[in-house]
């Protein structure tokens, strides 16, 4: 029975996503190509929207990541 409403609030989300990209039924099913290509597109608008936002936030996170890293390291070695 878990499965079951698993799989359905599965196909909401993804036809709630499908709906909002103006993709529908029909369009998959008689122009497949075309409907790939238009995902596609998406994919690289959204990668273009992102990637300024990711790369602001990697000034701040990376350096903070590389230092918990050798903290967590420099514990994990045993006294010398």
């Amino acid at each position: 029975m878990g499965w079951i409403i698993r799989t359905l609030v599965l196909c909401f989300i993804v036809g709630f996503v499908l709906s909002f990209l103006h993709i529908d039924p029909a369009s998959i099913l008689t122009n497949s190509w075309q409907t790939v290509q238009d995902i596609a597109a998406l994919m690289v608008d959204a990668g273009g929207w992102a990637l300024p936002y990711i790369l602001i936030g990697a000034v701040i996170v990376v350096p903070l990541s590389l230092i918990g890293l050798v903290l967590r390291w420099n514990r994990s070695r045993p006294p010398s």
